[in-house]
């Protein structure tokens, strides 16, 4: 009996130290998960952070390039339309005045449109690449604009500083230039007139 009473004892006191060391192994792995929890929180923490972040500068960002490549790309084809435009209005000659354009010279720079059987003193062929008649003597081209009854010239010495514009008229004020579309100006006083010349409008 007095056997049978320690080895139960024994047993018992052996399940409490299984079942201590039980207990001790589940806190040390709650604590340590706890631990684990706490280290990973900040790193999340940062995560979010960053997205936010992205969200809110990033995002922006594109959004705010985009609108300005959008408007970039609406104002060139604004131009393009408007060029296009202004080019089509510039309509053959051909129709009206055949394909070589006659002229004699009245007065000093100043000619007047005749036929091939008078003689003329100069023979302009028409362009039709330029859409205008050109003239060798002064490297320029004559057009004349049917809907304002006008004359129009380009001179290669000075209309390409205006780029897409530079036709030129010669009225009662004297020469002016288009210096943006239907944006007509004084030609400027430092261009050299030499080779510049001009058709007697028909009254």
């Amino acid at each position: 009996m007095k056997k049978s009473k320690k080895s139960w004892k024994k047993k018992s006191s052996s399940r409490k130290r299984t079942s201590s060391k039980k207990k001790s192994s589940k806190e040390k792995s709650l604590k340590e998960g706890s631990s684990d929890s706490l280290k990973d929180r900040p790193l999340a923490e940062k995560i979010i952070i960053g997205i936010c972040i992205f969200i809110l500068i990033i995002f922006p960002s594109i959004f705010i390039l985009f609108s300005i490549g959008l408007a970039i790309f609406m104002g060139v084809e604004d131009q393009i339309d408007t060029k296009e435009e202004h080019i089509e209005k510039r309509t053959s000659n051909e129709e009206m005045f055949g394909k070589y354009l006659y002229l004699d010279k009245i007065d000093e720079d100043v000619y007047a449109v005749v036929s091939e059987d008078e003689d003329p003193e100069r023979r302009l062929v028409w362009d039709e690449d330029f859409c205008g008649y050109y003239d060798d003597l002064s490297n320029g081209y004559v057009w004349y604009d049917v809907k304002r009854e006008k004359w129009k010239y380009w001179f290669k010495d000075i209309s390409p500083d205006y780029k897409d514009y530079g036709w030129m008229v010669y009225d009662s004020n004297g020469w002016r230039i288009e210096r943006e579309y239907q944006d007509w100006i004084k030609l400027p006083e430092s261009y050299d007139r030499s080779k510049l010349w001009y058709i007697k409008q028909s009254e």
